[in-house]
């Protein structure tokens, strides 16, 4: 997601016939997917042109990152997860079966990866969790990072008997559908 701020300078407005191009060209070049969008795109054109010298407005804009990329990632996860077995000797607590889980593994991927925030818990505790991985909270460059750096993870804790990154991308990408 990329946030923006937008200051109007003391600059004088244009005349109206430059004005008048650049609206065609936000309302009739650009247009909005939806009746709410092209809604949106009036709101920001009143608020552009009515502001004041020092007014800021802020704009956030999500760019979507590449979904065939974010299934890959899911299919590399869903690789290791398969692979992984819990090394422990309980398989019960309190009388309860303990599982795998899904969420709970690329979590844990995850904040190995290096992608965390610690914070406290209401003990007074550092807690550590995983950062979302969002299509609005982060970029293609960035989620690009983190596919690496699990990627690494899991060849390192999980799949050890993988020969290196390269099986890793044939197995991933023969489970998704891309050769």
């Amino acid at each position: 997601m990329s946030k923006l701020a937008i200051t109007r300078t003391d600059c004088p407005m244009p005349q109206a016939d430059e004005l008048n191009g650049l609206r065609k060209f936000l309302f009739e070049c650009i247009k909005g997917a939806n009746a709410d969008d092209e809604k949106a795109w009036r709101r920001l054109w009143k608020r552009i042109t009515s502001m004041e010298a020092g007014e800021i407005s802020f704009i956030d804009c999500i760019i979507p990152r590449n979904s065939r990329f974010h299934r890959k990632f899911f299919a590399m996860l869903d690789v290791g997860f398969e692979a992984w077995e819990p090394d422990r000797k309980h398989k019960t607590y309190k009388g309860q079966p303990m599982a795998k889980n899904r969420e709970q593994f690329r979590s844990d991927v995850l904040i190995l990866a290096g992608f965390y925030e610690q914070t406290f818990n209401l003990k007074g505790e550092m807690a550590i969790r995983a950062k979302s991985i969002s299509f609005a909270k982060m970029d293609d460059a960035d989620f690009e990072q983190v596919y690496s750096a699990v990627a690494d993870v899991l060849l390192e804790k999980v799949l050890v008997t993988y020969k290196g990154r390269a099986e890793l991308d044939s197995v991933v990408e023969r489970m998704v559908g891309f050769l």
